[in-house]
């Protein structure tokens, strides 16, 4: 995954409990916009840069996402939204809804962003989009099972 350049810019920021906060960046353009994650424990970096390229948004879209996780860390969900979104949710494997913080529209990329922390030990099932209370969009999110310390 590339590393936030020069032109990055902290588009959303928040906090996950047991000391941990996270920064959203992004920098690029329409066809290759980079979002990436940066969480911190106190002021030491537990994770630098973790996120997704591409598109701004797909074709016929309002919304892209991603979803992962680090060790002892939990699963983080991130999306890039039409500004026409006003709300984005997770739902996690144990029917647990998530609201994500979500930025005001970004005139520099035309876009909105949003992230959240998941509870712990839950995992993404899925991510919708709405608009006054109406679904956009509804995308399924799978994350394969996790790695146990010393097992491939």
């Amino acid at each position: 995954m590339p590393q936030p350049s020069d032109d990055a810019v902290e588009v959303l920021s928040g906090s996950a409990g047991a000391g941990l906060r996270w920064v959203v960046v992004a920098h690029g353009g329409d066809e290759d916009l980079y979002t990436l994650l940066r969480v911190y424990r106190g002021e030491r970096v537990v994770v630098a840069g973790s996120g997704f390229g591409g598109p701004a948004l797909p074709p016929g879209s309002v919304l892209t996402e991603w979803r992962g996780r680090t060790d002892d860390l939990p699963c983080f969900v991130m999306a890039r939204t039409s500004p026409s979104v006003d709300r984005v949710v997770a739902t996690t494997d144990r029917g647990t809804e998530v609201t994500l913080a979500l930025s005001p529209p970004v005139a520099r990329f035309g876009l909105r962003f949003a992230a959240a922390a998941l509870p712990d030990g839950e995992q993404p099932a899925g991510l919708r989009a709405e608009r006054q209370g109406a679904v956009l969009e509804s995308v399924p999110q799978r994350m394969p099972p996790a790695r146990r310390p010393g097992r491939p």
